[in-house]
C-alpha cells in the first residue's frame, strides 16, 4: 500500500485549528498513513519512503518541505495554518490551486521570498507562542526594534547588470506581498521570473538615517510598483537571474526560516518538479464534512 505522511507544525501560529481525524478523511483514502508533530523547531530532512505528502503549517514549515529528500513522484500538499500564509494569500485567490514557481538562492529553495536586511529577521525572530496567542500582532510589536538600519556590501548582478554598493534591504520575490503589504504590482503567477527590491543605505545613521531610509521603504511598500523603478537610493524590476556577491556573511530569511549566506551566489526562478497543491482551511472542512477524499 501507498504510504502518506501528514506533518503538523503545533508551533504554527492557527495550529489549534488542525483536526487529525478530518486530515486523515480527506487526504489519507487508499493510504497507509502516519502523522509527525512538530513541537520544535525541526531540519525536516527525508521522506522518500511517502508517496504522498500533506504538510499543515505556515511559510517557513512549506519550506523545510521544498529542502527535504522525498521522492520525485510524491505527491505534495500544503495547507496552510500559519499566521500570515503569505504565500497562499498572495499567490492566488483560489482556495485550491498548484505552486508550479518557485526560487532557489544558491542550494535553498524557497517559495516566495529570500531577503536580508532591515525587518526581515521579522520573519523567524518572533516566538511561536506570541504568534498562537496574538497572531499578527506579535509581528507588530517587535517592529520598532527591527527598523534597524544595515550595512550589507554586495555587488547586485541583476540579469548581466552589476549595481555595487552598500544596502539595508535585499529582496527576491515571486509573490504580490511581503511583510503585509501587497506591493508587487508587477507579479505574474507562473511566469518563470523573480522581481528584485534593493534598497541602498544612506550615508548616516542615527535619527537622520531612520528618517531617510523611512521614504524608499514608504514608496516600495505603501505605494508599491507596476513597473521597473530606478532612483539613487533604491531600484526594483523583474528578472531571471540574480547574482549576490556579498563581503560578509549575512543572514537572510527564506519564507520565515533562517539562513546564512556568504560569497557570491546566485537567485533564479525554478519550475517545481512536482507541483505543490494548496487547499486552504475552509476547503478541508468542506471536503471533511461531505466525506470527500482526495
Amino acid at each position: 500500500m501507498k504510504k502518506c505522511i501528514i506533518i503538523i507544525n503545533d508551533m504554527s501560529g492557527n495550529s489549534a485549528r488542525i483536526d487529525d481525524s478530518k486530515l486523515k478523511a480527506v487526504f489519507g483514502n487508499g493510504f497507509e498513513v502516519d502523522f509527525l508533530h512538530l513541537t520544535k523547531r525541526t531540519v525536516l530532512s527525508d521522506f522518500s519512503a511517502y508517496d504522498r505528502l500533506v504538510l499543515c503549517g505556515g511559510d517557513g514549515t512549506l519550506n523545510g518541505i521544498m529542502n527535504c529528500e522525498k521522492k520525485p513522484s510524491a505527491e505534495i500538499f500544503y495547507c496552510p495554518y500559519g499566521t500570515l500564509n503569505e504565500l497562499a494569500t498572495g499567490n492566488s485567490q483560489d482556495k485550491d490551486y498548484l505552486l508550479r514557481d518557485a526560487g532557489r538562492a544558491g542550494k535553498k529553495l524557497f517559495s516566495y521570498v529570500f531577503a536580508c536586511g532591515i525587518f526581515t529577521p521579522l520573519g523567524y525572530i518572533v516566538d511561536n507562542k506570541q504568534k498562537q496567542r496574538f497572531k499578527v500582532f506579535a509581528y507588530l510589536s517587535k517592529v520598532v526594534s527591527q527598523y534597524k538600519i544595515c550595512d550589507i556590501q554586495a555587488k547586485l548582478t541583476v540579469d548581466g547588470k552589476e549595481n555595487d554598493g552598500v544596502y539595508t534591504l535585499i529582496m527576491a520575490i515571486d509573490s504580490p506581498k511581503c511583510f503585509g503589504f501587497s506591493f508587487n504590482k508587477m507579479f505574474k503567477q507562473d511566469d518563470g521570473l523573480l522581481h528584485v527590491l534593493a534598497i541602498k543605505t544612506p550615508k548616516r545613521h542615527g535619527l537622520l538615517g531612520a528618517i531617510k531610509v523611512f521614504f524608499p521603504l514608504f514608496r516600495a511598500f505603501f505605494i508599491g510598483f507596476r513597473k521597473p523603478y530606478r532612483s539613487k537610493n533604491m531600484f526594483f524590476d523583474k528578472c531571471s537571474k540574480i547574482n549576490v556577491d556579498l563581503k560578509q556573511e549575512v543572514a537572510f530569511c527564506a519564507d520565515g526560516e533562517k539562513v546564512m549566506m556568504n560569497g557570491s551566489f546566485d537567485i533564479e526562478p525554478i519550475r517545481l518538479a512536482t507541483p505543490i497543491r494548496i487547499i486552504a482551511q475552509s476547503e478541508i472542512e468542506k471536503m471533511a464534512k461531505q466525506n470527500g477524499a482526495l
